[in-house]
């Protein structure tokens, strides 16, 4: 009898054991339960299901690629992504028509998914946000847009933790003081070609040639400064700069009083919008009104050159970062430059903004590399990137040594308009010899 005891509970040992070494080996389901759900606006996703530490599913698990954008949806950079929505909504529906796109190592078509992250105009938010959209929402592509703000920030994080990442408009001198780069490429527009299609603009006045300088010491102030030092003097212009200045500065007397002293008939500036709109108020307070201002970044719209007031708009120039007169049709949406513009128009009863055209390319070339990827692993993604090679909305693009595809950034001038207060007119397009151009106006009222 107590031998068959001693063998029952023996027995009972044994099938405890059996049952706890089940027990840990999960029955066949990875911890942290099911997929990840829902998701768009960071921080407001989901995080995936099992965090970071989570096994990594089988390949034909995976339900969709996943984006992130981060942008400045709010503080004073807010006006760059006013179209956004809009192009984002007519792009992921034709990505997405078919199921989305065929990945081969997963054996089926996954659906593009975008969650956008507010960088709040603001360096510092952009990397918290991009980073959140790394390690907790485990996006398969980083994106970022608008300004070096944003964008250098953002690839500064993709370089960090070795993620794919597509930069959208930004002065390329400028995001390259951040390079080299091995996983951030960027759509964007180098200062030579630009300041080159300002200086352009201005051969075709009657002016002293005396160029007066507005650049504050952010980076895109140095940077464009230094390039205008190596184009003037050879182009046979004579700069006057006062040097310089924080970006915080509210009152621009001094500068202005030594550049009306100079007696220069050019202006150059790169200011944000609410800060140009004091410094421009001030020079007609002063009583300097120079033949010709151009100012970069700014006056992209034709609401802020409203905005001025009366009188403060005509006849300002800024470079243009996109146009309805440009001569090219997007391969994705199978629209023109004009006619995604009157389509905007007839929608939303505003003025087109140029910000679409850089909204559009940034999902053309997504589109076209993750296409050509057999999987998606970063190197892949990013491989595809830079092997770009398409004729797009901002004609063609592919990507140079430095991960740049470069577009046209032309000039405009402000002129009141027939159909809007105040339209666009291209005056200055450089090399981009296939982008028409009329003539530019000197400022009315000038001294």
């Amino acid at each position: 009898m107590k031998k068959s005891k001693l063998m029952a509970l023996l027995l009972a040992a044994v099938m405890v054991f059996a049952l706890a070494v089940t027990g840990c080996s999960g029955g066949g389901e990875s911890a942290g339960g099911g997929a990840a759900s829902g998701g768009g606006t960071t921080g407001g996703a989901t995080e995936p299901a099992g965090g970071g530490d989570a096994p990594a599913a089988p390949a034909g698990d995976k339900e969709e690629i996943l984006v992130g954008y981060v942008a400045p949806f709010t503080g004073p950079l807010s006006c760059f992504v006013v179209a956004y929505d809009w192009v984002e909504d007519q792009c992921l529906e034709v990505i997405n028509q078919e199921g989305g796109i065929y990945i081969e190592s997963y054996g089926k078509n996954l659906p593009v998914r975008v969650i956008t992250g507010d960088s709040e105009s603001d360096p510092t938010k952009a990397t918290e946000v991009a980073t959140k959209m790394v390690l907790d929402d485990k996006v398969d592509i980083l994106m970022g847009a608008w300004t070096p703000d944003t964008t250098s920030p953002v690839s500064a994080v993709a370089e960090r933790y070795s993620v794919p990442a597509l930069m959208v408009n930004t002065p390329a001198d400028s995001w390259l003081t951040g390079g080299p780069f091995e996983w951030a490429t960027g759509i964007m527009f180098y200062q030579d070609g630009m300041l080159s299609d300002y200086i352009d603009a201005w051969d075709k006045l009657d002016t002293n040639k005396k160029v007066g300088y507005i650049f504050d010491s952010e980076v895109d102030g140095v940077t464009m400064s230094a390039k205008m030092n190596e184009l003037l003097p050879g182009r046979g212009y004579e700069i006057v700069d006062p040097g310089r200045f924080p970006s915080t500065t509210t009152d621009y007397t001094n500068i202005i009083t030594q550049l009306k002293n100079a007696g220069c008939d050019i202006i150059v500036a790169n200011q944000i919008t609410p800060a140009f709109t004091t410094c421009w108020q001030q020079f007609f307070q002063l009583g300097y009104i120079p033949k010709v201002m151009t100012i970069g970044k700014a006056e992209h719209f034709d609401t802020d050159v409203v905005a001025l007031g009366e009188g403060y708009g005509e006849g300002l120039m800024s470079e243009v970062l996109w146009d309805r007169s440009f001569p090219f049709t997007s391969p994705l949406l199978n629209i023109s430059c004009e006619d995604i513009c009157a389509k905007w128009e007839a929608e939303k009863g505003t003025q087109f903004p140029a910000t679409i055209g850089y909204d559009v390319s940034g999902f053309e070339v997504l589109q076209d590399a993750l296409s050509r990827c057999k999987d998606l692993e970063p190197a892949t993604i990013r491989d595809a990137i830079l092997a770009t090679d398409i004729d797009s909305i901002y004609g063609h693009l592919s990507f140079d040594e430095n991960n740049v595809a470069a577009v046209p950034c032309v000039t405009c001038q402000w002129v009141k308009g027939e159909t809007w207060e105040y339209e666009k007119t291209i005056v200055g397009a450089g090399s981009f010899d296939v982008i028409a151009t009329v003539d530019p106006i000197y400022i009315p009222n000038h001294n």
